[in-house]
C-alpha cells in the first residue's frame, strides 16, 4: 500500500519498495523536478521560487539519493522511471509536468517512451578516471579519495548525514550500475512519444552534447529544443535563471 508519511523536513511516500522523500511548494498543476545523479532535490532550490508561483512543485530524492533509501541495492534508469511513475500514482497526481536534469532527464525520457542517447568518449573517461567507476557496481574508492576529496565531502554532506557514515561509497557503487549501462533510444522508441517534449542542454556539454539532443529532437513529433549558452554539464546550475525562463515558457504553452 502506498501512503505518505510526514516528518519535520518534508514528506515520505512508500513507493516501489522505497521510502521516498519529497518536498512540495506552491499550488496548481503538479510539476515534478527530477535531480541529477549524485545530487539531491536541493539542487532545485534556486528555481523553486519562480516555479512555485505557477505550479505545485514536487521535488523527490531519487532512489538511493539523499533521504530516499534503496533496500534492494539495484539501480537502473528503467527502475528510476518506474519509481516516479508509481510515485505519481501514490500521490494521485493528474497529468503532472516533469522536468529532469541529467539523470533526472534520462528518467523522464524513460517515463514517456533524457538527455543522452549514447556514451560519449568524454563521459567514459570521466567515470573511469576521477569517479573510479571500473565497471557496473565496481568503484575504485581509493582513486576517488585521491582525486576528488572535495567531491567526497559534498557527497558526505548531501547523503551520509541521512544514512550511515561512509554511505557515499555505496551510493557510487549503485549509481555506477546505471552509468556503465546507459540506454540507447532508437528512432522507433522516440517516434512513439506523443506528448510535448522539450530537450534542453548546455552548448558546451561534452557528456550530453547538443548534437545528441538535436538528433532526438528530430525524432519526436511534438518536440522542442533549447540550448543554454555558455553552459557545460556542471555549470548549468549557474545558468538556471536562463533555464527557468525557457522551461516556464514551454510549460505554460503545453499545459494550457
Amino acid at each position: 500500500m502506498n501512503q505518505s508519511l510526514s516528518n519535520d523536513q518534508g514528506l515520505f511516500a512508500q513507493v516501489n519498495g522505497l521510502r521516498m522523500y519529497y518536498e512540495t511548494y506552491g499550488a496548481g498543476t503538479p510539476l515534478i523536478l527530477l535531480h541529477g545523479g549524485l545530487t539531491t532535490c536541493q539542487m532545485w532550490a534556486p528555481v523553486i521560487p519562480s516555479f512555485s508561483m505557477h505550479y505545485q512543485v514536487i521535488t523527490p530524492d531519487s532512489r538511493a539519493h539523499g533521504r530516499t533509501d534503496n533496500p534492494s541495492g539495484v539501480f537502473s534508469y528503467p527502475l528510476l522511471a518506474e519509481d516516479i511513475a508509481l510515485f505519481v500514482q501514490a500521490l494521485k497526481l493528474r497529468n503532472p509536468l516533469v522536468v529532469g536534469y541529467s539523470d533526472g532527464g534520462e528518467t523522464a525520457l524513460h517515463m514517456i517512451g533524457g538527455i543522452s542517447n549514447s556514451m560519449t568518449v568524454e563521459w567514459r573517461q570521466m567515470i573511469q578516471g576521477p569517479l573510479g567507476f571500473e565497471g557496473p557496481g565496481i568503484v575504485d574508492i581509493e582513486r576517488v579519495l585521491q582525486l576528488n576529496s572535495e567531491f567526497v565531502r559534498s557527497l558526505q554532506q548531501e547523503h551520509d548525514i541521512f544514512h550511515a557514515p561512509g554511505y557515499w561509497k555505496s551510493l557510487l557503487m549503485q549509481v555506477s550500475q546505471a552509468w556503465w549501462d546507459p540506454p540507447v533510444h532508437t528512432q522507433g522508441d522516440l517516434a512513439k512519444i506523443t506528448e510535448p517534449v522539450l530537450f534542453w542542454c548546455g552548448d558546451r556539454d561534452v557528456f550530453c552534447p547538443p548534437e545528441q539532443s538535436l538528433e532526438m529532437y528530430r525524432m519526436v513529433n511534438k518536440a522542442e529544443l533549447a540550448v543554454i549558452p555558455n553552459a557545460d554539464h556542471f555549470t548549468m546550475a549557474q545558468q538556471f535563471d536562463v533555464a527557468t525562463m525557457v522551461l516556464l515558457n514551454f510549460m505554460k504553452r503545453v499545459s494550457v
